[in-house]
């Protein structure tokens, strides 16, 4: 489904406009003892090699663009994270077919690499586990974080994509199938049996999870033709304590990728206009607070939020066919630095 949508929207955006040219930097090596910033995991186009991961040290304000050609694992690498000090890459291959999952050192070399699942998406860790959704098969495979050897697949909704570990805790979000069945549920997987113990309801296709400063769970759901939602939930006995509606204006909001600024009570997230916007859990204000206005081709497609040093970093892929762009705002939402990337950035990791 997911390069098949690809596929329509380069073909829409290559129509409409043309790229841009951005700032390029290749500085000396990262200092992974003292450096800060974030990893920008770009997903490449159709030719292997053509994806790249890069990192903005925030220490020194230097950008390598390529500091590990993910391209070699295979096509469209999308998951990423960074855990015990060891970078956790997917990358999901053809459609349909079998994906790969690496590890990496900070400073990006690969360390080794197995085989993944069918299009093994996004990750998250419990238990000395690797847990990643494959979509097309409705499931999750789990591997040995050590040594990335298989251990089992678990069966979940339709055409599960992120995922997230909340404790001994794996709730994954299941979507819809292009063209097909639609799903609105959040499987929750017990980490320590590896079996699914409990199903949420949400909004059509949720497309986001995140864990709140008081250790509630986020779910966040465009919810196809009615108004984008964000639901909060008990991730202990799944009840759901509350809800917000999203409509900023005349948009219906929520598209994807909560993060959560850990001062305060805001959440910030991606929207179906393609700004950014922040919610007041407390107060239930949400707001415009970036605004798309860059020139040329803008689509954001990934999004992330450093609490420690109040840095904003938004990935732009412009129209997926040539390379990208990751912006870095200010805690005012006022963009600092542009830098560009590889095709199709779309995950960005944090490290402080």
């Amino acid at each position: 489904m997911k390069n098949i949508y690809r596929a329509l929207i380069v073909i829409t955006i290559s129509i409409l406009f043309s790229a841009c040219r951005d700032e390029v930097i290749t500085p000396p090596p990262i200092d992974t003892i003292i450096s800060e910033g974030a990893y920008i995991l770009s997903e490449g186009g159709f030719s292997a090699g053509s994806s790249k991961l890069s990192f903005y040290n925030l220490t020194n304000d230097n950008f390598t663009e390529n500091i590990f050609n993910s391209g070699t694992l295979g096509l469209f690498p999308d998951g990423l994270i960074l855990n015990s000090n060891r970078l956790y890459v997917t990358a999901q291959g053809n459609f349909g077919s079998a994906g790969t999952i690496s590890t990496l050192d900070t400073v990006g070399t690969l360390l080794q690499s197995n085989g993944g699942g069918i299009n093994p998406y996004s990750i998250a860790i419990a238990n000395d586990k690797i847990y990643v959704t494959n979509g097309p098969s409705n499931s999750v495979t789990v591997v040995n974080k050590n040594n990335l050897n298989f251990v089992t697949t678990i069966p979940v909704g339709l055409y599960p994509q992120e995922i997230l570990s909340v404790g001994s805790k794996i709730f994954v979000c299941n979507t819809s199938v292009f063209g097909g069945g639609t799903d609105s549920t959040v499987s929750v997987i017990d980490a320590s049996t590896d079996q699914v113990m409990a199903t949420l309801q949400v909004r059509k296709t949720p497309s986001s999870l995140a864990v709140t400063n008081d250790g509630k769970l986020l779910v966040g759901c465009p919810g196809g033709s009615a108004e984008g939602i964000i639901y909060k939930f008990d991730p202990d006995t799944y009840a759901k304590l509350d809800s917000f509606s999203i409509v900023i204006g005349s948009s219906t909001g929520f598209a994807k990728d909560i993060a959560v600024d850990k001062n305060s009570n805001d959440i910030y997230f991606i929207t179906n206009t393609n700004d950014v916007a922040k919610l007041n859990l407390s107060s239930r204000v949400n707001s415009q607070f970036i605004a798309n206005t860059n020139p040329g081709p803008v689509f954001f497609y990934g999004y992330n939020f450093d609490s420690k040093n109040k840095k904003h970093y938004v990935a732009d892929v412009k129209d997926f066919l040539t390379s990208g762009s990751v912006y870095i705002y200010n805690e005012n939402g006022t963009i600092i630095r542009t830098f560009s990337t590889g095709i199709g950035p779309r995950r960005i990791v944090v490290k402080n």
